[in-house]
């Protein structure tokens, strides 16, 4: 047979096929070999290298930022754009996004600021079940690539950072919920040398959710930070009932005469206040406002006898 011959033979065989079959019989045609797909050049979502970790450094207490700790436990590099916290405990909205790339060792931490906690207790109070740990066991983080796939890994919390956020902001979202306590803008000159006068405010919330009289907040206790002690010769108050329109004056003195404390400070004007509130008891951070903040810095370099600039 000669090749311009077969067609026209094939065509006559197909056709004897077909009048034979006109008795009920069904001709299938071959199938179609399937070609191979192309590899993929990162993993996929459900063997995706990831071990992940919950943390947080001193310069993220201020603003509640927290670190998702993500480390490449081995396999073909792969690029991170997304990364989100899952933790019954808080709202959504823990988020990193960017672009950063993995190789097998490698650890990076990607900061993102704490969702809203949930709370559940009396007067918005953490709940005892949610106060030590997520209900449904370890946090997660969701993890997106590069290519839009996606992964859920485990997370540890070795440092106990979202129980304890999640205890203080619940804590601080009920006593929010009464009453706003707050610095003035203006650091005011203490009594001897060295020393200086904070201001602390407390300010009536036009409706308390849920009502509670702010004569139930009380002022136990006042914490240092890195730049600021107490005054000997004036020790902080103690015991003071928080009532609306409340004045209290806290005389400081400089923590420490050390170039780096200012020049390195992330804490150092968040006041922490020790409150009871309604049978609980919590530490409340006052962040000192921009103004402030500045006359902080200035007067610890005054006060030492060196220059903040």
């Amino acid at each position: 047979m000669s090749p311009a011959t077969t067609p026209a033979r094939t065509l006559g065989v197909l056709a004897l096929a077909g009048a034979l079959c006109l008795g009920g019989c069904s001709v299938t045609a071959a199938p179609k070999q399937a070609s191979n797909p192309p590899a993929s050049t990162s993993p996929s979502s459900a063997s995706l290298p990831l071990a992940a970790a919950v943390d947080q450094f001193r310069d993220g207490y201020a603003s509640g930022t927290i670190v998702l700790q993500l480390t490449d436990t081995g396999g073909a590099p792969f690029t991170v754009v997304r990364a989100e916290l899952d933790d019954p405990r808080f709202a959504g909205g823990t988020v990193w996004t960017g672009s950063t790339d993995f190789t097998t060792g490698q650890t990076t931490s990607l900061p993102a600021v704490a969702a809203a906690p949930r709370c559940s207790g009396p007067a918005g109070t953490a709940s005892a079940g949610t106060a030590d740990r997520s209900p449904d066991g370890a946090p997660s983080v969701v993890v997106r690539l590069a290519d839009g796939t996606e992964t859920r890994v485990a997370a540890t919390d070795p440092h106990g950072v979202l129980a304890r956020i999640h205890t203080e902001g619940c804590f601080a979202a009920a006593v929010a919920s009464v009453a706003a306590l707050r610095l003035d803008d203006a650091l005011t000159p203490g009594p001897t040398n060295g020393t200086a006068v904070l201001t602390l405010r407390v300010e009536p919330i036009p409706v308390a959710t849920p009502p509670l009289s702010v004569s139930a907040l009380t002022l136990s206790s006042v914490g240092g930070t890195t730049l600021l002690d107490e005054d000997p010769a004036q020790p902080w108050p103690r015991g003071v009932v928080l009532a609306p329109g409340k004045t209290v004056r806290l005389a400081v003195r400089p923590a420490r005469c050390d170039p780096h404390a200012v020049a390195e400070d992330k804490v150092g004007t968040l006041v922490p206040l020790t409150v009871a509130m309604g049978g609980a008891s919590g530490v409340v951070k006052v962040a000192a406002p921009t103004a402030l903040r500045a006359a902080i810095y200035a007067f610890v370099a005054s006060a030492c006898g060196w220059s903040a600039g």
